[in-house]
C-alpha cells in the first residue's frame, strides 16, 4: 500500500449545527416537498418526460450535502448528486429554476439540453453531473479527492450511488484507490434502490476490505445525520480515511416525516418561531411557482445546438463535432487538444 503524509488538520468549514444551518435545511426541506410535488404533475401534464411521474426526493440527501464544505468559487468540496438530484445539488446552491430547466432540456439549462441524467456539472459551485453507468462517478470523484490530497487542499469529495453500484468495476477501482491512498472521499451507497435490500450484509465487508470506514444511515434525526457527515469529512480531511455510508430506504410511510420532526424540534432548540418558519416556507414555495411559471416561457434549444457536443474551452478539432458532416471515409488523425465531455 501506498502511503503519504498525513494532510494537515485545519477547521473544516463545514456545517457543524447551529441556528444558520438549521434555517438552511428547514427551507431545502420545503423545496424539496414542494419541487417532488411540481415536477410529478408537469410530468402528468405531458410538460416534462412522464417517466418523472413517480419523481422523489429524499430530504435525507439535502442533509447530507449541507454537512459538506460549500463555496462559490470552485475552493469547496465536490458533489456527485447522481439518482439523488436535485436534493444535493439544492444544498449545493443550485435552484429549482435551474434543476426544471436541466429537466426539461431547455436550451437555457446548464448543458444547453446536451447533458442527460437529473444533475449537471457546475464546478464553481462543486457540482458534477454524469448520466453514464451507475459506479463510474465513484472512480472519478475518488482521482478528484486524490487530487486534493496531494496538494494538501482542505476539499473533500461526495459521491452519491444506486446499490447496482457493487456490480460495476469502475465503482471498485475507485474504493481500491481511494482506500488505498486515503483519499478525502465519501461515497453514500443508496440500499434502497434496486437490489439493494439482500445486499445490506455484505456492504460493511466491502468497505473494510477497501480501507473504507464505514456507517449505516436510516431515519436518523437531521442532527444525527449532520454530525456523522461533518465527521466523516474532517477523518477524510485529515488524512486518516474515506467513509462509505449506507443511506436506509427512504420511508414509504411518512417519507417527510424526518422535515416534520426536525421542523418540530426548531423552535426550542435554535429559536424559530412560528412567524419565521411559516417565511422560510412562504420563499421557498415562491420559488419553486417561479420556477414552474417560468418554465413555461423557456425556449427549446436549436437542433444544431442541441447536437453539438460539450467541450472544454478549446476549439474544437474535426471529426469531434456534429456540426460538419460524417466523413465518407476514413479519418486522419487530427493534432487538436479539444476533449468531448
Amino acid at each position: 500500500m501506498v502511503r503519504e503524509p498525513a494532510s494537515p488538520s485545519r477547521p473544516s468549514n463545514t456545517a457543524g449545527f447551529g441556528r444558520e444551518v438549521a434555517e438552511d435545511l428547514a427551507f431545502h426541506g420545503f423545496q424539496a416537498r414542494f419541487l417532488e410535488d411540481r415536477v410529478r404533475a408537469l410530468a402528468h401534464a405531458g410538460e416534462i418526460d412522464p417517466r418523472h411521474a413517480s419523481f422523489a426526493i429524499d430530504v435525507r440527501s439535502t442533509v447530507i450535502a449541507r454537512a459538506m464544505y460549500r463555496a462559490a468559487d470552485g475552493s469547496g468540496d465536490l458533489c456527485y448528486p447522481g439518482g439523488h438530484a436535485p436534493g444535493p445539488s439544492l444544498a449545493f446552491g443550485a435552484t429549482p429554476l435551474e434543476f426544471l430547466r436541466h429537466l426539461a432540456c431547455k436550451a437555457t439549462s446548464a448543458g444547453g439540453a446536451r447533458e442527460g441524467g437529473s444533475s449537471w456539472a457546475d464546478t464553481r459551485r462543486g457540482l458534477i453531473g454524469w448520466a453514464g453507468p451507475c459506479g463510474f462517478m465513484t472512480q472519478v470523484l475518488a482521482g478528484a479527492a486524490l487530487a486534493f490530497r496531494r496538494r494538501r487542499q482542505n476539499r473533500a469529495a461526495l459521491a452519491f450511488e444506486g446499490s447496482r453500484a457493487l456490480d460495476a468495476g469502475g465503482w471498485h477501482e475507485g474504493m481500491n484507490l481511494a482506500g488505498a491512498l486515503r483519499a478525502p472521499l465519501i461515497v453514500v451507497l443508496d440500499a434502497g434502490t434496486a437490489g439493494g435490500a439482500d445486499r445490506v450484509p455484505s456492504i460493511g465487508a466491502v468497505a473494510e476490505g477497501y480501507g473504507f470506514a464505514f456507517a449505516e444511515l436510516g431515519q436518523d434525526p437531521f442532527e444525527a445525520l449532520v454530525d456523522r457527515v461533518t465527521a466523516a469529512r474532517r477523518r477524510a480531511v485529515d488524512g486518516a480515511g474515506p467513509t462509505l455510508l449506507r443511506l436506509g430506504p427512504r420511508s414509504d410511510s411518512g417519507p417527510w416525516a424526518l422535515h416534520e420532526s426536525f421542523l418540530a424540534s426548531v423552535a426550542d432548540q435554535w429559536g424559530l418561531a412560528g412567524p419565521e418558519l411559516d417565511a422560510i416556507e412562504r420563499a421557498a414555495r415562491a420559488g419553486v411557482d417561479h420556477a414552474v411559471a417560468r418554465l413555461g416561457k423557456e425556449p427549446s434549444p436549436e437542433p444544431r445546438d442541441a447536437l453539438a457536443p460539450v467541450r472544454t474551452d478549446h476549439e474544437p478539432s474535426p471529426p469531434w463535432t456534429r456540426r460538419e458532416s460524417p466523413s465518407p471515409g476514413p479519418v486522419e488523425p487530427q493534432t487538436g487538444s479539444g476533449h468531448v465531455h
